[in-house]
């Protein structure tokens, strides 16, 4: 019994997929039966059924789990419904007055970003077709480089294996799986050090933009606040205050989601970008 409660199978999938869930690293089942008090033998039979199901990953090198495909696209329902929208409503109108750009919160979806809200600054005469549900190839963007920001290459393998890369060139020439994935981890880690994502013209619609991460309340990555530019983008010290804000309204919005910075280093998260 858990506080008067039948500790039933499914109360045991909901908190194994909590600790998982708290936890950055891929743990082993050892750890969890221990930590959550459970059987091994029934622990290990209920991770390989959530297994079949993509909840949880097993990573058969280290003989760890972690989080599966399947709990993200929860999580990412979730996000896409209205109290993400409700919570950056007011953020995304302050950061369009303050910086000029149109704003958006958006969220990942498979491969894919989708942006959840946006707002279009009030002396924009023109703006591309942007709008509440429209996605972008995740990698191609800043908002979903910053969405992806904190995966590990492990991960990063996981969510497009079944998808695959979008297509690159090197030197002129089309470069293997491998090397896209080598490209997208080394661009995620020259971005943690200066907290927000770019992307130049990467996109047919011409918008130039930056994007900055917003957390969970256990520091994972689960959305991403964006400023885009259709001409004349900033750039020098107006630049700066243009990310210096953006990265203050992602601060201000993963503290409404429970995000504390402090909690955070201490359970061993790394800020992104």
């Amino acid at each position: 019994m858990a506080n008067g409660m039948p500790d039933t199978s499914g109360r045991r999938v909901l908190r194994i997929l909590h600790y998982l869930a708290q936890h950055q690293k891929p743990v082993l089942a050892s750890a969890i039966a221990r930590d959550c008090a459970f059987p091994r033998s029934s622990t290990y039979r209920l991770l390989h059924v959530m297994a079949e199901e993509r909840f949880v990953t097993y990573y058969p090198d280290e003989g760890r789990w972690g989080l599966g495909l399947a709990a993200y696209e929860l999580g990412t329902g979730y996000l896409l419904s209205d109290p993400l929208a409700r919570q950056a409503a007011g953020i995304l109108v302050r950061l369009a007055a303050e910086t000029g750009a149109y704003t958006a919160i958006g969220v990942l979806d498979g491969t894919d970003v989708v942006v959840s809200r946006s707002q279009i600054p009030e002396a924009a005469t023109a703006w591309a077709d942007v709008h509440s549900g429209v996605r972008y190839p995740a990698q191609r963007t800043a908002m979903g480089r910053a969405i992806l920001l904190g995966r590990d290459e492990r991960e990063l393998d996981a969510l497009y294996g079944e998808r695959g890369l979008a297509p690159l060139e090197v030197n002129g020439e089309a470069g293997g799986r491998e090397l896209a994935l080598q490209n997208m981890m080394d661009d995620l880690r020259e971005a943690e050090a200066v907290g927000y994502t770019a992307s130049l013209n990467d996109l047919d619609d011409g918008i130039i933009g930056y994007a900055a991460p917003v957390r969970s309340a256990v520091g994972r990555v689960v959305a991403a606040l964006a400023v885009g530019f259709l001409e004349d983008p900033p750039s020098g010290a107006e630049l700066e205050r243009v990310l210096a804000a953006l990265r203050a309204g992602a601060s201000e919005l993963s503290v409404r989601l429970g995000y504390r910075a402090t909690d955070s280093a201490h359970n061993g998260t790394k800020a992104g970008r």
